[in-house]
């Protein structure tokens, strides 16, 4: 499976330059931040009326995840 991954990810890398998809993801958004801005604000709402009164605790969620990465990255 990992070596799949790693094939579809190098057929990607070809495709789009040799540039990481993050950095074309941040060029992206340096030219058009409030496109980005709203795109996350809907998905913040999306995940307010799905969680519904649980919304914190899949926040916390994401947060514990983003440290994690973060600091074993």
């Amino acid at each position: 499976m990992t070596e799949l991954i790693g094939k579809l990810y190098e057929k990607l890398w070809r495709k789009v330059g040799g540039k990481p998809w993050t950095e074309l993801v941040r060029g992206d958004q340096r030219n058009s931040p409030l496109t980005y801005l709203l795109i996350f604000l809907g998905l913040g709402i999306l995940l307010y009326r799905v969680a519904g009164k649980n919304w914190w605790q899949i926040m916390v969620g994401f947060l514990l995840g983003i440290l994690a990465g973060h600091f074993w990255w």
